[in-house]
């Protein structure tokens, strides 16, 4: 025990159990209510915690979606078994992944409780540019080099690459499609960069994935035209 504000509080010995509860609350509450409508509040008032024991783990839900989203890839062992696959080259890594992504039932209840299409809010945005520039890109960089190394992939400078390729694919398809045939048009596009940069990732199959992604997860966000 320690005295902390007045308060005789009980220090958590369970610090990765608390954590887990935050997630699994919040999880339910924006499933049930939507991001947006769902405030650190009402997070701590179902956990029957202080604010304060949430606030010791996460700063704002925007960190507690942005380990939502660590869990999933956690759990999804970062793709591991097809990026160790030696029947694969770079390029087919890349695709297979591609293609996991944007199929992925448990990717779909993911992103369709971040509101990412929904331009007023900042900090969520900026959340989402961070880990495009951070997380993802590297990880794609590192898929590049291989293509490079084996032949399948004939671009250059793969972490400005991956960088571009990330950006344009979660931001600009991802959060600026107006409607379908906009996102449409966006896909295509993508394509056409991609394969002019030497890394044709975007086939028929993909991009029937991209649309289903749309169709199933984008046009059902809130602010979506």
């Amino acid at each position: 025990m320690y005295v902390k504000g007045g308060e005789i509080m009980a220090r958590n010995k369970y610090p990765e159990e608390t954590v887990q509860k935050i997630l699994d609350v919040s999880r339910a509450l924006f499933r049930e209510k939507g991001y947006e409508h769902t405030t650190i509040q009402d997070i701590v008032s179902a956990l029957g915690m202080s604010k304060g024991a949430v606030y010791h783990h996460f700063k704002s839900k925007e960190e507690i979606m942005d380990r939502l989203t660590d869990v999933y890839y956690d759990e999804a062992g970062w793709f591991m078994d097809i990026r160790l696959d030696p029947s694969l080259n770079g390029l087919e890594k890349l695709k297979e992944i591609f293609y996991y992504l944007f199929t992925d039932k448990k990717k779909f209840e993911l992103d369709k409780l971040m509101p990412y299409t929904n331009r007023d809010n900042p900090r969520l945005r900026t959340l989402i540019l961070d880990s495009t520039i951070h997380d993802s890109a590297p990880f794609i960089a590192d898929l590049i080099e291989e293509g490079i190394r084996d032949g399948s992939i004939s671009a250059t400078r793969p972490k400005e690459l991956s960088e571009m390729m990330m950006i344009l694919m979660n931001v600009w398809v991802g959060m600026y499609a107006e409607n379908r045939e906009d996102f449409l048009v966006k896909v295509d596009y993508y394509q056409e960069f991609c394969e002019k940069m030497g890394i044709p990732v975007i086939d028929d199959r993909i991009k029937e994935a991209f649309i289903c992604y749309f169709d199933e997860v984008i046009k059902e966000q809130p602010g979506w035209a």
